[in-house]
């Protein structure tokens, strides 16, 4: 038998074996790494390598597979489901708002004249969003949950009376009013608004929010008893709660930066106008692609074929 030279390996195992390699030398310099160093390398493989190695063994088969799959039981997507029912409530007065059994998830709109959330008002962009605990986790009715969804919203309706009539009583311009505002409100099953309210603040950004950054504080309560607590941004531009204008406190931010982070995040974040675009938007996260054949025929085939 005629001798020959070593036959080549094909160039895939080459390249899988390179992988393999760098692998290994990488483990070798765990033990060398700063916690920081070892934190990123761990996030980089977990993550961006994950899904760059998921997607080359996707396209050495010849079996396509979808992107994504649908699981009711995921919590983003059970967030992204509430926050559609959310969506689905009639807007109502925020004044008239009647006391009622019910845990869940909330947007609260404004449809005045306060030049700042100009860039707002009256449009499908909620000012604020929250969600309200049930009274017990094993809550399985709204009577059970007690009355926190309404508990939640009549707070948020005390701290913008108190502020309307501080302003009308001291005759400042642009006064929060209880009347310029909207709610929409849903009583969802227990548990359910731990997810939906993360979805919603992702969606919305709203500018009262804690999350966004911006305008937070309508939330917080007379907490500053021993606490070195700042005034907050919502505090220092709607003045009037007794407790948040302490001369011991220090505002958090200048009202002319409050202003002009309002400004800011108004001008990168568009409000939205029309409710069946943010429905659009929903409905656009549960697409998946569509699969089809680069051929103009797909191929004819059922399964193995028998016999």
């Amino acid at each position: 038998m005629s001798r020959r030279g070593k036959a080549r390996k094909p160039r895939q195992t080459e390249i899988i074996e390179g992988v393999r390699a760098h692998l290994e030398e990488l483990e070798g310099l765990a033990s060398g790494l700063s916690n920081v160093a070892s934190r990123k390398t761990r996030e980089l493989l977990v993550g961006e390598v994950r899904e760059d190695l998921a997607r080359v063994i996707s396209s050495l088969d010849p079996i396509k597979e979808p992107k994504s799959f649908f699981d009711p039981a995921d919590p983003e997507t059970a967030g992204r489901l509430v926050a559609m029912a959310l969506l689905a409530q009639p807007r109502v007065p925020l004044g008239r708002i009647p006391r009622s059994y019910g845990s869940g998830v909330y947007a609260i709109y404004y449809n005045g004249r306060y030049p700042a959330y100009l860039g707002i008002s009256g449009t499908e962009m909620p000012i604020y969003v929250g969600k309200a605990d049930p009274s017990s986790t094993v809550a399985v009715s709204p009577r059970e949950q007690g009355d926190k969804l309404y508990g939640r919203l009549a707070d948020h309706r005390k701290a913008i009376r108190t502020v309307e009539k501080f302003a009308l009583d001291h005759g400042l311009p642009n006064p929060l009013r209880v009347e310029d505002f909207e709610c929409r409100r849903l009583v969802t099953a227990t548990n359910a608004q731990l997810f939906a309210e993360k979805h919603l603040i992702g969606i919305f950004e709203p500018i009262w929010n804690k999350d966004t950054n911006v305008c937070w504080g309508i939330s917080k309560h007379g907490d500053t008893e021993g606490r070195s607590n700042k005034r907050s941004p919502w505090d220092v531009l709607h003045k009037g709660r007794k407790w948040a204008m302490q001369e011991k406190l220090e505002d958090s931010r200048s009202e002319e930066r409050i202003l002009e982070d309002i400004r800011k995040h108004t001008e990168a974040k568009p409000a939205y106008t029309d409710r069946d675009e943010i429905v659009e938007a929903f409905l656009s996260a549960f697409a998946q692609d569509p699969l089809l054949d680069n051929e103009s025929d797909a191929e004819d085939d059922g399964g193995d074929d028998e016999g």
